[in-house]
């Protein structure tokens, strides 16, 4: 009888461990390049450019450089591969998946000289996520991670001055996440169970933005995105647990609250020439507001409660530069770098986002005949090597990242 007790025990501390893990948010690829194909042969050193629709992201108050009506829409093909390694030397890596984030800007001034109206549809912090194998070694932290988010941006953009426009928006975001792995139950001489949780929400954030014009060839952008809180609610469900427990399945809806950071930028470009154009930016994501997660199961059975677990995550800082070079006047060809600092401390670093210091490598085209024009880029994310020894699971991490988009815009 005490064996069994002990048994029981160690599974009943496995399941609040496993509740307390599914409360960490999942990889977010904030900044990611998935919102324009122009902007991101850039290296999204877009806040001071911010001259084709995709400035309801990047910076609206660029919306006035408009004029009339325009439409602009595409697709990034987003691959994304991690390779942990055990302090045993042993590795595995983690399965094929391809995303498929939109994004679709639709702009006009209503014949209006100094206001221009748009919305936008996009996905503020990427799609994505990591699917690791059901029997390796990383089954009881992770085994699939999947994070989507998608907004609604209304925005109206106003000259205020011939050398001032200004911008504000209002943001409504929706967010899935799911998330599963296994269960260790060996102590009570079971097999590992399956755990997933699914779950979404919504909530309300706005946007401001500032574009000066001190010179010809010269302009310098300021923008701001609030931080949007999230309530999720979903459903925990566990599958083929140890008969120890008394019962071998187990769900319940479950809630939980994500504030997604608020983002300042800074973005300066030139004009060098009549063919070349330079740009840089400085962003500040403040993930810092990332400091715990409350896990609350609203249908308690022993073991599974309510949970609260740190998560300490701090903010990031993000350099960006850019350069577009108008071979003729049909086509350009486009050039960037970004680096962009983890937010994710050692001691909360999980299988599910394994994050790092980041650098993105950005090349891309353009084609324009008047109305139509096409963009397309090609970026790589390389992920500097990860070491951790924490709690949650040690070893290393190594990461890289692969985009391909295009967009489409047509003028009216």
């Amino acid at each position: 009888m005490k064996g069994a007790y002990i048994s029981i025990r160690r599974l009943c501390i496995l399941i609040l461990i496993l509740s307390v893990g599914f409360a960490l948010p999942e990889a977010a690829l904030a900044g990611g390049p998935v919102h324009g194909a122009r902007a991101v042969g850039m290296g999204t050193a877009f806040n001071a450019v911010a001259d084709d629709p995709s400035a309801i992201l990047f910076n609206p108050a660029g919306l006035t450089q408009v004029k009339g009506a325009s439409i602009y829409g595409g697709v990034t093909a987003v691959i994304l591969s991690t390779t942990y390694t055990n302090l045993s030397g042993v590795s595995e890596e983690t399965e094929f998946q391809v995303f498929f984030p939109p994004h679709l800007y639709v702009t006009s001034d209503l014949w209006t000289e100094d206001l221009v109206f748009g919305v936008g549809l996009y996905s503020p912090f990427g799609i994505g996520g990591r699917k690791w194998s059901s029997a390796g070694l990383t089954r009881y932290a992770s085994t699939e991670s999947i994070i989507a988010t998608y907004s609604v941006n209304p925005t109206v953009a106003w000259r205020a001055l011939p050398a001032v426009s200004i911008a504000f928006g209002l943001d409504y975001m929706r967010s899935t996440i799911e998330t599963e792995r296994m269960l260790d139950q060996s102590a009570s001489g079971a097999a590992d169970a399956n755990t997933r949780l699914e779950a979404d929400g919504g909530g309300w954030g706005y946007n401001l933005g500032v574009l000066l014009f001190p010179g010809h060839d010269v302009r310098i952008g300021l923008v701001y995105r609030s931080a949007i809180r999230i309530n999720y609610r979903g459903d925990l469900a566990a599958n083929g647990l140890a008969p120890a427990l008394g019962f071998s399945q187990y769900s319940s809806p479950v809630s939980t609250t994500s504030r997604f950071p608020e983002i300042y930028g800074l973005g300066i470009s030139y004009k060098s020439t009549e063919k070349l154009l330079l740009a840089a930016d400085v962003e500040l994501v403040r993930w810092s507001s990332f400091k715990r997660m409350d896990l609350d199961i609203h249908q308690e059975v022993p073991p599974f409660a309510d949970s609260s677990t740190p998560l300490d995550w701090k903010d990031s800082w993000q350099y960006k530069i850019g350069a577009e070079y108008r071979v003729n006047d049909t086509v350009s060809l486009r050039c960037g770098y970004a680096y962009i600092r983890t937010s994710v401390p050692d001691h909360t670093l999980e299988p599910g986002n394994p994050d790092a210091d980041q650098h993105n490598f950005s090349v891309g085209g353009g084609y324009r005949s008047s109305p139509v024009w096409i963009d397309g880029f090609y970026n790589i994310g390389v992920f500097e090597d990860r070491k951790v020894n924490n709690a949650i699971l040690s070893g290393e991490y190594k990461n890289i990242i692969h985009y391909v988009g295009l967009s489409v815009g047509r003028s009216f």
